[in-house]
C-alpha cells in the first residue's frame, strides 16, 4: 500500500496571552472560531450544527479538531489523534464518515464495549441515516457479540455489505476472517476509538492482529482516536500504521485534581492552552478525608454536581450508595417506563438524586440510570471503574472512594494504572457541562500512597503500552491468520506475526530479537494439527473444514471438539428433548443441559489457553445449590460429575429458569446474592458459545463435506444425521437464553412496534404469554375479550398506546420484514438480470407460485424434476438437485393473504409425501410464501429431515448466490439442515 511518509502535528502549549484573535475562551473552554485553510469539510457539513458546532455564526472548534482538520482528516487524509478526553475527539471521526459517504465509500467504526458500539450506532443513524443515506435502515449495521442487525433491527448475516458497520473490535475481527479477510480494503474508511486498546494485556492481541489485518488489505482512510497514549507510543504507533501524528496535549476545560492525607494536600491543574500548576503543602484547616465527607463538600456545590464515585469493587457501589441514601432528604418525581424491570432499592434511591451503576445492573436498569443521569435527575452516582469508563455524560466532579484494586495473583493490593486513571478522571469537565471547571478527589493514608497518588496526578505523562501479542497467544492467532488464507506454512506465519507492533517493539527491547517466537509457534501449529484443525504436507499449512468453523466462530479449538465429541454420543437423547407437536420433548431441559455444556467447556478453563469467559464469583460462592434439573438429566450432561463444576451447575440452573419465562426475582433467588445483571452477563456468554457451536457443527456434518474432512466421531451418516438434527434446535435455544424467553414467546420478541422503543420488553411478553397471548392470530385479534387481555397484559392504564401498537405490530408481522426485504432484493437483482424471476417469487401464489420457483431455479441453473402433476395425488412438487447431493423433495405452500401463514400441518405434509413416492430418507423442503405460523419452527425440530424456508430467507440466498458469495455447496448444506431456514444462518459472505 502506498502511503505518505508519517508526520507529527504538535500543538505546543502557549500562554494565554499569546491565543491568537480568533480564538476565545468560553464557560473555562478556549475554542477556536475560524477553519483551517483547506479543510476539505464538504458544503453538507458546513451547514450542519451536529456535525460543525457553531456560535455566534463562526464554526466552534476544539484545539484538536483544528489540528485534524489541518491535518487533512476531512480530505481522506490518515491521521492518529492523540488527544485528552472531552476534546471532540468523536467529532473527527464522524468528519472521517462524511468525507467517506460523499466518495460513496464504506465505513468501519471500532469501539472497545459493546455498550459504546450501540451509543455509536444510535448516533450514526441520528447523523447520517435520512441525510447521506437515504432513509435504507439496511446501510447501517452494528455487529457486537451479541448479535449483527441493521438500523431496521432486523439481524444480518451479510455486515459488511452495509455503508458504515460499527462494531467492537473482536466481533469485526471475526467477521473479517470469514472464508479469508478481504485482500483489498481500499474502499473503506476505518476509525478506531480506544486505539490504545491494541496494549491491553487480556484484549490487545485481537486488536493488533485486525490492524495488522487492515494494513496488510489497504483502506481508504485510517482515523485512529486516544486519550492516553504517551508521547513514544503514539509515534511508534503512528509510524507502524503510517499515519500523520496529530498530537495535542491541551484540555479545553480546567480540571483541577486533589489528592488529601491528614499532613499533606496535593493539587494539580491542567487549563487550556497551560502547562499543569502543581501545588503541595499542609492544609490549613481539617480537610474531608472519608469518602462521605468529601461527598457532602462537592454535592453542596451545585457547580460540582452530578457527581461521580469510583469503587474498585461492586459492592462497593451498593454499600455507598445506601449509606448516603440514608441520610439524604431529597425528594424526586421518578417516573418508570412501562414493562421496564427496575430493582425497587435502586428506584428508592433514584428519588433521592441517587444512583449505582456496575456491571450487575440489568441492561435496562444500565440504560435508566444513564437516561436520568443525561436528564440532570441523578445528583451522585457510584460507578465501578470498568463501566465509569465509558460513562459519557457532563459530570461536575469526581470522588475516588479507593483508587487500589486487589491483584489476585500477587496477593495484594495494587494502584491502578494510569491510563485507567486519566480515562477515569477525564470523564469530569467535559465539553457540555455548565460549569468552568471540573475537580477530582481521591485520598491518601501516608507518604508512601501521596507518592503513588502524585504519578497518577500527573495528567502529562501516561504509561507505556504493554504489548498486545505475545507468544502465548500464538494458539489463536494462528489459526486466524491461517483460516484467513494470509500465509500457508509456518514460515508465512512467522513472518506475519514478526510484522505486528508487538514485534518491532519486542526486537527493539530484546537482544535476542525474535528468535524465541519460533518455537512457540511450532508448538501451536502442532497442537492445531492435533486437533485436526490443520494438516501439513511438506511446508504447506492447509486449513480443514473444523479449523475454519472455529476460526469464524472465535472459539477455542478445544472447545469445538468437545461439543462435537458429545453432541455425537449423546445426539439421540438430545433430540428426545426436542419439542413436538404432539407435546413431548422439553426446551427447557434442553437449554439446562446446552447451558452446563457450555459453562463447563474450555471456554471457562485455563487448560487450553487464557480462559475467554469467566462465571461471576456471585454464582459460585454460594457453593452448590439445590438443582433438580441436573439431578433428573444426570446421564445426558455433557460434564459429569456435575456437582464438580459448581459455576456450570448454578450458572444452568440460572439460565433455565431465565429462559423459562421465571420472574426476575424467582431467578435471582436461585442463587443467593445473585442480581439480573449477573444473569444477562452469563446468557450472553451462552449463547454466543452455543451459537458458535451451532456454525461449526453446521460446517462439519455437512452432506457437501468428504467423510475424510469429517472429525471421526462424525464418519458415520447416522450420527452426522442425529447431530445435524440438534444445529438449529441449539441456535434456537441460544436465543432464548440470551433474551430469556420461553420458545412459544419467542417469535414475538421480533414485532416492530414502530415507536420508541421499537421491540416489546420481556416483562410485556410474559405478560402477553400469562394471559394466553402467544400466537399472532390471537395477539392480533381486535375482538373484546382478546383486546381486553391484552390491554391488562400490557398495562393500558398507564401506557394506553401500547395495547393497540402490539396489536397492529401483530398484523404487520412478516409484511413489513417482507416488504423490506423485497425492496433491498429488487435492488440488488436488478444488477444481476433477476428482478423478474425475484418479484414473481415474492408476488405469487397457488400454481402461479410453482411457476416462480420454478424460474428461480432456471435462474441459479440448479436441475429439477417436477414431480405432481394430473393424476399424482399426495404426490409432492419438485424434487431438486444441486450437484451430486441427494435430492431435496420439496413442496410449496402459498397463502392468499399477506397476514395469513402456512400451519403446521402443511408445512409437515412433504414427509409423508416423499415416503409416498420412494424418498423416505431424503432431506425435505416446504417453501412458504409469504409466512409459517409462529410454533412452526420450534415444533418441525423435531420431524428429523425436514426444513422449511420462507421467501424472503429463500430470496437472499438466491441473490446472494448470483452474487457469487454463497456456494452451491453451502446453499445445499443450508437448505438440507433440519429446522426453519433462516437468512442469518447463511454463511457470511467470502
Amino acid at each position: 500500500m502506498d502511503r505518505h511518509p508519517a508526520s507529527i502535528i504538535i500543538a505546543p502549549r502557549s500562554p494565554r496571552s499569546a491565543i491568537s484573535l480568533d480564538r476565545y475562551v468560553i464557560c473555562g473552554f478556549i475554542m477556536k472560531f475560524t477553519l483551517p485553510q483547506n479543510h476539505g469539510l464538504a458544503s453538507s457539513v458546513l451547514g450542519n450544527e451536529l456535525l460543525l458546532p457553531s456560535e455566534n455564526g463562526q464554526p466552534s472548534l476544539t484545539d484538536a479538531q483544528y489540528d485534524a482538520l489541518a491535518a487533512g482528516v476531512a480530505r481522506g487524509e490518515d491521521v492518529l489523534v492523540s488527544a485528552p478526553t472531552s476534546t471532540g475527539k468523536t467529532l473527527i471521526g464522524w468528519w472521517g464518515v462524511t468525507s467517506a459517504l460523499a466518495a460513496g465509500s464504506r465505513v468501519v467504526y471500532l469501539v472497545s464495549f459493546r455498550a459504546l458500539a450501540h451509543q455509536k450506532f444510535e448516533e450514526a443513524q441520528r447523523l447520517f441515516l435520512d441525510t447521506y443515506l437515504q432513509g435504507d435502515r439496511s446501510s447501517i449495521v452494528c455487529a457486537t457479540g451479541d448479535s449483527v442487525e441493521d438500523a431496521s433491527g432486523r439481524k444480518t448475516s451479510s455486515p459488511l455489505s452495509a455503508s458504515i458497520v460499527v462494531a467492537t473490535y473482536e466481533k469485526f475481527l471475526g467477521l473479517l476472517s470469514t472464508g479469508g479477510p478481504p485482500r483489498d480494503l481500499t474502499d473503506t474508511t476505518f476509525i478506531c476509538d480506544e486505539i490504545q486498546l491494541i496494549g491491553e494485556k487480556n484484549r490487545g492481541q485481537n486488536v493488533e492482529l485486525l490492524l495488522t489485518l487492515i494494513k496488510k488489505s489497504g483502506w481508504r482512510q485510517f482515523i485512529g482516536l486516544s486519550a492516553v497514549l504517551s508521547d513514544g507510543d503514539a509515534t511508534s504507533l503512528s509510524d507502524w500504521l503510517e499515519l500523520r501524528l496529530v498530537r495535542n496535549p491541551n484540555r479545553e476545560k480546567k480540571l483541577t485534581i486533589e489528592c488529601r492525607s491528614p499532613e499533606r494536600l496535593i493539587t494539580v491543574s491542567s487549563s487550556p492552552s497551560r502547562d499543569p500548576v502543581w501545588d503541595e503543602n499542609r492544609p490549613r484547616t481539617t480537610v474531608a478525608l472519608s469518602t462521605h465527607e468529601v461527598l457532602r463538600e462537592l454535592v453542596s456545590n451545585a457547580n460540582h454536581r452530578p457527581v461521580i464515585v469510583f469503587c474498585m469493587k461492586v459492592d462497593d457501589t451498593f454499600d455507598l450508595a445506601s449509606a448516603t441514601a440514608a441520610v439524604s432528604s431529597t425528594t424526586k418525581v421518578v417516573a418508570t417506563p412501562s414493562g421496564v424491570d427496575i430493582d425497587n432499592r435502586l428506584l428508592e434511591f433514584l428519588r433521592k438524586g441517587i444512583a449505582y451503576h456496575n456491571a450487575e445492573l440489568s441492561e435496562e436498569e444500565r440504560l435508566f440510570v444513564e437516561a436520568q443521569l443525561a436528564s440532570g435527575g441523578v445528583d451522585v452516582v457510584f460507578a465501578t471503574s470498568t463501566l465509569a469508563a465509558g460513562v459519557n455524560f457532563p459530570l461536575g466532579s469526581a470522588v475516588f472512594s479507593s483508587w487500589k484494586r486487589w491483584n489476585f495473583d500477587r496477593g495484594r493490593r495494587e494502584a491502578i494504572s494510569r491510563a485507567e486513571f486519566q480515562n477515569m478522571a477525564g470523564r469530569v469537565g467535559r465539553m457540555g457541562q455548565a460549569s468552568d471547571e471540573g475537580k477530582v478527589v481521591l485520598c491518601a493514608a501516608g507518604s508512601s500512597e501521596l507518592q503513588e497518588a502524585r504519578r497518577l496526578m500527573d495528567m502529562s505523562n501516561q504509561d507505556e503500552l504493554g504489548s498486545g501479542i505475545t507468544p502465548d497467544d500464538f494458539g489463536p492467532l494462528v489459526l486466524q491468520i491461517l483460516a484467513g488464507k494470509l500465509c500457508a506454512s509456518r514460515d508465512e506465519a512467522f513472518a506475519l506475526l514478526t510484522s505486528t507492533l508487538s514485534a518491532s517493539r519486542e526486537f527493539n527491547r530484546n537482544r535476542a530479537g525474535l528468535t524465541h517466537w519460533r518455537p512457540k509457534l511450532d508448538v501451536h501449529v502442532d497442537r492445531l494439527i492435533g486437533l485436526g484443525c490443520l494438516i501439513e504436507a511438506g511446508t504447506l499449512l492447509t486449513v480443514t473444514a473444523l479449523g475454519e468453523a472455529v476460526a469464524r466462530s472465535g472459539l477455542k479449538p478445544e472447545t469445538a471438539i468437545y461439543f462435537i465429541d458429545n453432541s455425537a454420543r449423546l445426539g439421540a437423547q438430545l433430540r428426545n428433548l426436542l419439542p413436538a407437536a404432539s407435546g413431548v420433548g422439553s426446551e427447557d431441559d434442553l437449554v439446562f443441559v446446552l447451558a452446563q455444556a457450555a459453562l463447563a467447556s474450555p471456554e471457562y478453563s485455563n487448560s487450553s489457553g487464557r480462559a475467554s469467559r469467566i462465571v461471576s464469583w456471585r454464582i459460585t460462592q454460594p457453593n452448590l445449590v439445590s438443582n433438580p434439573y441436573a439431578r433428573r438429566l444426570d446421564g445426558m450432561l455433557f460434564s459429569r460429575p456435575w456437582m464438580g463444576d459448581v459455576g456450570a451447575a448454578n450458572g444452568a440452573l440460572l439460565l433455565a429458569d431465565w429462559a423459562a419465562g421465571e420472574a426476575r426475582r424467582a431467578v435471582e433467588a436461585r442463587v443467593g446474592g445473585v442480581r439480573l445483571g449477573t444473569v444477562q452477563a452469563i446468557a450472553r456468554d451462552v449463547a454466543w458459545i452455543l451459537t458458535g457451536v451451532a456454525e461449526i457443527l453446521s460446517a462439519v456434518t455437512s452432506p457437501t463435506l468428504a467423510d475424510e474432512s469429517k472429525p471421526a466421531v462424525l464418519r458415520s451418516q447416522e450420527t452426522s444425521q442425529l447431530v445435524r438434527q440438534i444445529i438449529r434446535p441449539i441456535r434456537r435455544q441460544a436465543a432464548r437464553i440470551n433474551l430469556g424467553l420461553p420458545g412459544d414467546i419467542l417469535w414475538a420478541s421480533s414485532l416492530d412496534l414502530q415507536d420508541r422503543p421499537r421491540r416489546l420488553s420481556r416483562p410485556h411478553l410474559l405478560a402477553l404469554r400469562t394471559k394466553g397471548l402467544v400466537k399472532a392470530i390471537d395477539i392480533m385479534d381486535g375482538a373484546p375479550p382478546a383486546d381486553t387481555a391484552r390491554r391488562e397484559a400490557l398495562d393500558a392504564t398507564t401506557n394506553p398506546r401500547l395495547a393497540n401498537l402490539v396489536r397492529d405490530a401483530a398484523r404487520r408481522w412478516k409484511q413489513d420484514d417482507r416488504e423490506y426485504c423485497r425492496r433491498i432484493h429488487l435492488r440488488r437483482a436488478s444488477v444481476l438480470g433477476g428482478s423478474e424471476v425475484i418479484e414473481a417469487l415474492y408476488s405469487a401464489r397457488g400454481n402461479d407460485f410453482e411457476k416462480a420457483f420454478s424460474a428461480l431455479l432456471d435462474y441459479l441453473a440448479i436441475p429439477y424434476q417436477l414431480l405432481d402433476g394430473p393424476g399424482k395425488v399426495g404426490y409432492p412438487d419438485f424434487l431438486v438437485s444441486i450437484e451430486s447431493f441427494p435430492g431435496i423433495v420439496v413442496e410449496l405452500k402459498s397463502k392468499a393473504r399477506d397476514d395469513d401463514f402456512v400451519a403446521f400441518n402443511a408445512a409437515t405434509e412433504v414427509l409423508s409425501a416423499s415416503e409416498l413416492i420412494g424418498y423416505r430418507n431424503n432431506p425435505c423442503l416446504t417453501v412458504c410464501n409469504p409466512a409459517v405460523e409462529p410454533s412452526v419452527p420450534r415444533l418441525i425440530e423435531a420431524c428429523g429431515r425436514l426444513s422449511v424456508v420462507e421467501v424472503c430467507d429463500l430470496a437472499e440466498a438466491a441473490v446472494r448466490m448470483r452474487e457469487g458469495v454463497l456456494s452451491r455447496g453451502d446453499f445445499y448444506n443450508w437448505l438440507s439442515t433440519p429446522g426453519i431456514a433462516l437468512r442469518e444462518d447463511l454463511p457470511h459472505p467470502h
